[in-house]
């Protein structure tokens, strides 16, 4: 069995050629790559941010709230930010102000609740940051980029989730 990734792909993208050979399956290493790097950065973010007590899913949230204090965010912005249910994040919410790193507020319409980081949030961020970016893998894998590649990747990075999220505005996100 192969171990090696280029060797895990060129089995899968050979299977599933010979399965289907009327399909194009040159998107197949991009695909494979993006999902399975994907995987591995979420691993490796909730590993460094375990540390702190929390998951990076949390960090997330708490992050997305002290992005801009000029704005209160709602529990629906937060959704479409997250690309999460309102269930997960309801759940989530209702345990990180349990826990004092964020308040709900009732909103000046009355039809909301408005999300504030707390300073005890703020300094969990904070830790957060400083503990990924000294050792969060795929940070030191960016470092060791040289730096036209570091801007080819975040530029196509960035153009492909610019198309894939206004393809998923409005549509209600899974929480597999």
């Amino acid at each position: 069995m192969p171990r090696k990734p280029t060797e895990e792909l060129e089995a899968g993208r050979d299977y599933y050629a010979r399965l289907l050979p009327e399909l194009d399956v040159e998107y197949f290493a991009t695909m494979w790559h993006l999902f399975t790097v994907g995987h591995l950065v979420a691993t490796d973010l909730d590993r460094v941010v375990h540390k702190l007590g929390h998951s990076f899913a949390d960090i997330h949230l708490l992050g997305s709230l002290g992005r801009d204090r000029r704005r209160a965010l709602r529990a629906t912005d937060l959704t479409s930010i997250l690309y999460v249910s309102n269930a997960v994040l309801s759940t989530r919410v209702a345990r990180l102000e349990k826990e004092g790193l964020l308040t709900r507020e009732q909103g000046a319409d009355r039809r909301a609740f408005e999300l504030h980081l707390t300073d005890r949030g703020r300094a969990l961020i904070e830790d957060a940051i400083l503990l990924i970016a000294r050792e969060a893998k795929i940070v030191q894998l960016f470092r060791r980029l040289p730096p036209e590649d570091r801007q080819a990747l975040s530029r196509i990075l960035g153009d492909m989730h610019e198309q894939l999220d206004r393809d998923f505005v409005g549509v209600p996100h899974s929480d597999d």
